[in-house]
């Protein structure tokens, strides 16, 4: 449900967690942990975070490109050093 939400793809192979796609994430940039490096909190509402080394996509609701009407955000896309992220 989440890819047809988003259109994201995130290649677990090809993530290095690096975490540059939770921190340039504009939805996530609301809270202050992820603006200063931190990476959020465990019970903070997140659309992307790294879990065990991976990026992975949270809540698909808080997405942009899930809002009505959708907005078309590339951030994390545009900042995957690996390539690990796509949209279709």
């Amino acid at each position: 449900m989440e890819k047809e939400l988003t259109r994201l793809i995130i290649e677990e192979e090809k993530c290095i967690g690096c975490g540059i796609c939770v921190v340039v994430c504009d939805e996530n940039r609301m809270n202050e942990e992820v603006i200063y490096g931190k990476g959020g909190r465990y019970k903070d509402e997140l659309v992307l975070k790294v879990e065990e080394g991976k990026a992975k996509l949270v809540d698909a609701k808080k997405c942009k490109r899930a809002f009505e009407p959708p907005d078309f955000c590339r951030a994390c896309v545009d900042h995957c050093p690996t390539g690990a992220m796509d949209l279709v």
